[in-house]
C-alpha cells in the first residue's frame, strides 16, 4: 500500500471511530502524549506532521527505524522528502489549519541532525519540555514496539478532527 493511501485508509478508520464514540480503545500512552502534542499544537504543529510522516514510514518500512529521520544516518531514511510529498498535502486537505507550507523538517527542531531517541533527542530545540518528552516517548514505544504505529495514526487522526470542529463551532 502506498504512504497517501495509508493516511486515506486511517483517516476514515478514525472518522467511523468518531462516530461510533469508542475512543477509549487506545494505550494510555497513546493517548496521554499525543494529548500533550495536541493541546501545544499551535506552536508545534511541525512535531505533530514530522510524527504522522515518521508513523507512515513505520507502516511502509517495519524494520526501519524511524527516529534516524534523515539520510546521513547510518541506517536513516529522507523523512523530509516523504512530509513533503506525502504528509503535507495530506494536512492541507483534512488538516489546513496545521499543515505546514512545504514540510514540517524545516523548522529546528525537526531539521536538526539530532536522533528522535530518548538520549539524543533531550538536544532538540523544542522549548516545552513536557511536549519534547512526548514527542520522544511515542517514537520510542513505537520502536519498542508497545504501541502500533497505525492505533497511534487514528487517534491523531481522531484528535485533529474534534479540534477542527471546535475552531467551526468558534466560527
Amino acid at each position: 500500500m502506498k504512504p497517501a493511501e495509508i493516511l486515506e485508509e486511517l483517516h476514515t478508520q478514525a472518522l467511523s471511530v468518531l462516530q461510533s464514540k469508542k475512543e477509549n480503545k487506545f494505550p494510555d500512552i497513546i493517548k496521554s502524549n499525543v494529548d500533550t502534542l495536541i493541546n501545544k499544537i499551535d506552536s508545534n504543529k511541525s512535531l505533530l506532521s514530522a510524527l504522522v510522516t515518521s508513523l507512515v514510514k513505520k507502516i511502509i518500512a517495519p524494520k526501519q527505524d524511524i527516529r534516524l529521520h534523515r539520510t546521513d544516518f547510518e541506517g536513516g531514511y529522507s523523512a523530509r522528502s516523504l512530509d513533503t510529498s506525502i504528509t503535507a498535502p495530506f494536512f492541507k486537505i483534512y488538516f489546513p489549519k496545521y499543515a505546514n507550507k512545504e514540510s514540517s523538517f524545516l523548522t529546528l527542531a525537526t531539521r536538526e541532525r539530532i536522533k528522535w531517541t530518548k538520549i539524543a533527542g533531550k538536544n532538540l530545540k523544542i522549548r516545552d519540555k513536557e511536549v519534547k518528552k512526548s514527542f520522544l516517548e511515542i517514537f520510542d514505544a513505537v520502536e519498542n514496539e508497545t504501541i502500533k504505529p497505525k492505533d497511534c495514526l487514528i487517534y491523531i487522526f481522531i484528535k485533529l478532527h474534534l479540534l477542527s470542529l471546535q475552531h467551526k463551532m468558534v466560527f
